[in-house]
């Protein structure tokens, strides 16, 4: 008995393995079969070759050590769809355990260089400027919102772009600014305020740095009276914007977005409502110009749309509706966003860190006295090292623009020997780069001004009788390396709206702290930066205001 079991078993296993050998080798297959077994083979075949980075990506084992873990075909997919809570912070840590340099593969958009050092910056940007372009993804991602635009484009495009709009942009025009448009930005704020404390209410500055800068710029540059300030709640532009803004930063790292959107409901709907409404500020802009009368015209400064809509191509033609909508989304996310972002920062921080806001209070009262409303343009620039200091530091730790990509033209290699394959993309974090120790020391994470003072620190200021007569007893201002500093670009492509921006921060800063008190409001949680293009704050910044000098009663 236990003979005849055993073979029972035996002699079934080996029909079973010659009815396996009949199958595979003696019968006649199908087509639908054969596809099937090319397919299996296929992807086995793709698992080994491509263990850990994305499909169709090179090897680069010179870069073993600088590439966290990856996913068999996925690459690093999956890593970067699980968003944390704080994304950029997760991408500083993640520089500092590789060394300020890290590699990632994407499907489709192939090898990711991350590099964050000043020489790679510099080479990026300036030096070899010419084989790193915006490229094909970075056109691909934007193109609904920003169109052909100065931001995603490259060469004789771009160039058009920067020299018509920089004639703009003028030492004259910043004059007037100072003392006309940003003063009444300014007031128009103030104003509003002083309703949210008529009535006890909390203030959201995020919410309204963001309706003081599209005001400002769309009355500027386009012509528009968004009325943003003065008008409560959410602002309908604004709200399109953010939201495009947002969904164009979820694409970079989603490569099959273009896919993916179409599953989830209500969003492929909520991006043409989005867009539609951008493009219907757009053309009230550009009908209005147009059907603007000589007289009228003369009557009134020229402004950015001015260059733009009066500009005649080399046959005498000139630019479309549609070209000039591109140059309107493209010149509105520059001067809305990046100033107010960089304001809701700065009051963040000065909230917690109190010895700066005083020290702030205290050279506006030593420049202006009781009159921030007289401030000139020689004030601003001249006077206010400390101001300028703060508004800077906040944009080295927290960059309106947080990280940007360049895709290689060709090969190449980097200052530090690393080799660029032609079509790998180089991304760069002013994130990253603002918290680098060895380009801002020990503590370059912590809120610190007097980095941008020469000869300063906290210890050496000297209070001085305030009499408003234009001493500030902070010394003078340090600029540093704008390959260092990137918040405002660096290179050719350096922003032609810089001068504006921190102008614009200024004035907006010595009014508001000369004028009222803030202070966040009770168990306020600690701010993050949302994803997005720009670094907007995730939550609302709600702080409760007074007039300086009351007591805050709410």
């Amino acid at each position: 008995m236990p003979t005849a079991s055993l073979k029972i078993p035996t002699m079934s296993l080996v029909g079973l393995r010659r009815a396996i050998e009949r199958f595979i080798y003696n019968r006649k297959r199908s087509p639908l079969e054969y596809m099937v077994l090319a397919t299996v083979a296929a992807f086995l075949s793709a698992l080994i070759r491509y263990p850990d980075r994305a499909i169709f990506t090179r090897a680069r084992p010179d870069l073993k050590n600088n590439t966290p873990p990856g996913y068999p075909l996925l690459g690093h997919l999956p890593t970067l769809l699980r968003r944390p809570e704080d994304p950029y912070n997760t991408l500083h840590q993640g520089m500092r355990y590789f060394g300020n340099k890290m590699s990632m593969t994407l499907p489709i958009i192939g090898r990711m260089i991350i590099v964050n050092d000043a020489a790679s910056m510099e080479y990026i940007l300036k030096t070899n400027m010419e084989n790193y372009i915006k490229g094909r993804v970075f056109a691909f991602n934007m193109s609904d919102l920003l169109g052909r635009g100065i931001f995603v484009s490259d060469g004789q495009k771009w160039k058009f772009h920067r020299k018509t709009a920089s004639n703009i942009f003028t030492t004259r025009l910043y004059r007037e600014l100072v003392q006309g448009a940003f003063k009444r930005s300014a007031l128009e704020l103030g104003a509003a305020f002083e309703r949210y404390m008529d009535r006890g209410q909390l203030i959201d500055l995020q919410n309204e740095f963001l309706k003081l800068t599209l005001d400002a710029f769309g009355r500027l540059t386009f012509g528009l009276e968004f009325n943003a300030v003065s008008t409560e709640g959410t602002n309908e532009f604004g709200d399109a914007f953010d939201f495009m803004t947002a969904m164009i930063d979820m694409r970079v790292q989603n490569p099959f977005w273009f896919i993916t959107d179409r599953f989830v409901p209500g969003r492929t709907g909520r991006i043409r409502e989005a867009i539609a409404t951008i493009d219907r500020y757009a053309a009230k802009a550009i009908q209005s110009r147009r059907a603007e009368t000589p007289v009228a015209r003369e009557q009134r400064p020229k402004d950015l749309l001015d260059h733009f809509i009066n500009y005649q191509n080399d046959d005498g033609t000139m630019l479309s509706d549609v070209d000039l909508r591109d140059v309107f989304t493209n010149f509105m996310i520059a001067g809305r966003d990046t100033t107010a972002q960089g304001l809701t920062w700065a009051f963040y921080l000065l909230m917690t860190h109190p010895r700066v806001m005083a020290n702030l209070l205290q050279e506006v009262m030593a420049v202006c006295g009781d009159n921030v409303e007289g401030l000139t343009y020689e004030m601003v620039t001249q006077d206010m090292p400390y101001a300028k200091a703060v508004f800077y530091e906040t944009l080295r730790l927290y960059p309106p623009v947080p990280k940007n990509g360049k895709e290689a033209v060709d090969e190449d290699v980097l200052p530090d020997g690393t080799r660029v394959f032609k079509g790998d993309i180089l991304v760069y974090s002013n994130y990253t780069l603002g918290r680098n120790l060895t380009l801002w020391g020990v503590d370059a994470e912590r809120f610190y001004p007097e980095r941008w003072l020469k000869e300063q620190d906290e210890e050496m200021v000297v209070v001085e009788e305030v009499d408003g007569k234009g001493r500030s007893p902070f010394g003078k201002f340090k600029n540093e390396s704008t390959f260092k500093f990137n918040s405002f670009n660096a290179g050719p492509r350096i922003c032609l709206g810089q001068t504006f921006a921190t102008l614009e921060a200024l004035v907006t800063m010595a009014y508001l702290v000369r004028r009222y008190e803030f202070r966040m409001a009770p168990d306020h949680p600690i701010a993050l930066p949302k994803p997005s293009v720009t670094l907007p704050m995730q939550q609302p910044l709600l702080v409760q205001v007074s007039r300086r000098g009351d007591v805050v009663c709410l």
